[in-house]
């Protein structure tokens, strides 16, 4: 196999799992919002606590220029109350919607 082709299959699959995770966070977003239960589920829970780590990753790493995808922020909104009174959040919601009115 060559380098280029080894590269490009690695990169491939990196894209598969990438959108495997994100279907999951989205179905977890998902469960989480249309069952009274379904945030509580501990494999829901970790899914989106994993998911809202990243994405507070990003903002952190970029607190003044960063802005979340849709689908991050549905996340990111689904979880504001742990962000409640957060100047880099508010920023960041901020950001978003600017960004999409754009």
């Amino acid at each position: 196999m060559s380098s280029r082709h080894y590269h490009a299959s690695r990169a491939a699959a990196a894209q598969q799992h990438q959108a495997q995770q994100d279907a999951a966070v989205a179905q977890a977003l998902e469960i989480a919002r249309e069952s009274p239960d379904g945030a509580s589920d501990p494999t829901v829970s970790k899914i989106l606590d994993v998911a809202l780590s990243q994405i507070w990753g990003k903002v952190e790493a970029q607190p003044d220029a960063y802005v979340m995808t849709r689908d991050e922020f549905a996340v990111f909104n689904f979880f504001q109350h742990r962000f409640q009174g957060n100047t880099t959040a508010v920023k960041a919601r901020k950001r978003y919607w600017d960004h999409a009115r754009a």
